[in-house]
């Protein structure tokens, strides 16, 4: 094996999640839907509508990516990210910003899994099996710096045009120098099974992936523990925008600026500092699993997550302890994050990972369809921090029922 070779390869992978992630409006992005004039609840159903796509195409697409090419198939999803981009940037009305959320919806479905089955091919190849999860939580920590550049960069960007509208439109520039990076790649990572498209063999492809995941119990626990944790996460984790806006109306630093100009500079900082931090802990994962195991870890993220989200959920109106408890809910997910990637990936075959990948993403898409337009609802009718301590509690009892569980089946054993 050829080192150098090898840890280029290794930063490319990682260079490929900083500028799939240098989307300069994500931590402005509800303050941007709610300036265009969209309730929570219809911010909700967007992003359903973009669950929906996602759980269509998930399966289709990581069956494209194992038999066509996972690089043919990544190509095809910048594509759909940047006209989505385009019609963000050109939208005026809620059913303008639906299509532009379900072309999104293709990219990130043509997208979820599939880079992480190339890194794992790689990795197989190079017989370098025992550290994915390293290697894994290395380049998403690449990938959180692009958030954290992305959230500074989004600061100036926005004083520069004085419209978030616009960083849509400069989004596109790293994501055509990812799909340039992806076209890179070393070819036999593309990996077909097929020259040629077959509508039959297809669909017989998809389902055999199905029924390979509910063949083996252990593979569908780790999906469903994996994709209920994120649709947790991914339904709430942008109403900290609105939070921020209403706990820094009295907190001007910025005197030369308005107290919406200074709620931009705070968004943007304090995502930048959790992305910052979230890239260490995505980075250090592997450390923690070598002293504790991988299913202990797993599990009590619930625990903490639920808390963490019941202190939000009561302090919302203090920007400290706002971001304070925000930044542990994302180091939580990122540590646990690479932990599950890699237990999927060692019960899953080479050759199915991106179809299972991708089922696990699909199953995500469910769970996110139906909490994103309850949560803004919630939002809507009571409050977001009544919705926060909801999520809280329900978090906090997945675990209790979780560890019950696992108790009565140690004692029947």
């Amino acid at each position: 094996m050829d080192s150098k070779a090898y840890k280029r390869q290794i930063t490319k992978f990682g260079l490929y999640g900083f500028l799939k992630n240098l989307r300069f409006f994500e931590p402005f992005f509800i303050v941007f839907l709610k300036q265009s004039g969209l309730t929570f609840f219809q911010i909700g159903l967007l992003y359903s509508i973009r669950e929906i796509i996602i759980y269509a195409f998930e399966v289709p697409s990581g069956v494209i990516a194992d038999r066509h090419g996972k690089k043919t198939e990544l190509s095809i999803c910048f594509g759909f990210y940047i006209i989505s981009f385009i019609i963000f940037f050109l939208g005026t009305n809620f059913y303008m910003y639906i299509i532009a959320m379900a072309l999104y919806g293709l990219g990130d479905a043509f997208r979820s899994g599939t880079h992480k089955a190339m890194i794992m091919s790689y990795l197989d190849r190079q017989d370098h099996t025992y550290s994915k999860s390293k290697v894994y939580g290395k380049t998403r920590s690449y990938s959180l710096m692009g958030s954290m550049v992305a959230s500074i960069a989004g600061i100036g960007l926005y004083f520069y045009f004085s419209n978030i509208a616009w960083l849509f439109i400069i989004a596109i520039i790293p994501y055509v120098l990812d799909l340039l990076l992806i076209l890179s790649y070393p070819s036999y990572l593309n990996e077909k099974q097929d020259s040629t498209f077959s509508l039959k063999g297809f669909f017989k492809e998809g389902i055999n992936s199905v029924k390979y995941v509910f063949q083996d119990k252990e593979r569908l626990k780790l999906l469903l523990a994996s994709s209920t944790y994120s649709a947790s996460f991914k339904s709430v984790k942008d109403y900290i925008q609105p939070l921020i806006v209403s706990a820094t109306l009295s907190v001007v630093i910025f005197t030369n600026l308005s107290a919406y100009d200074n709620t931009i500079i705070y968004i943007g900082v304090i995502y930048a500092i959790i992305y910052f931090l979230s890239s260490f802990a995505s980075l250090n994962a592997y450390r923690i699993s070598s002293r504790f195991s991988n299913d202990s870890i797993i599990s009590i993220m619930w625990l903490l997550s639920g808390v963490a989200f019941i202190i939000l959920s009561i302090y919302a109106n203090n920007l400290y302890v706002l971001a304070f408890v925000f930044l542990s809910i994302y180091l939580f997910l990122n540590i646990r994050k690479p932990l599950i990637t890699e237990k999927i990936g060692d019960v899953t075959v080479d050759s199915k990972r991106a179809s299972v990948l991708s089922i696990s993403s699909q199953f995500k898409s469910i769970f996110v369809t139906i909490l994103a337009p309850i949560m803004g609802h919630i939002a809507d009718v009571y409050s977001i921090t009544t919705m926060l301590l909801l999520l809280g509690i329900t978090m906090v009892s997945i675990y209790i029922v979780n560890s019950s569980l696992g108790k009565l089946k140690r004692k029947s054993s």
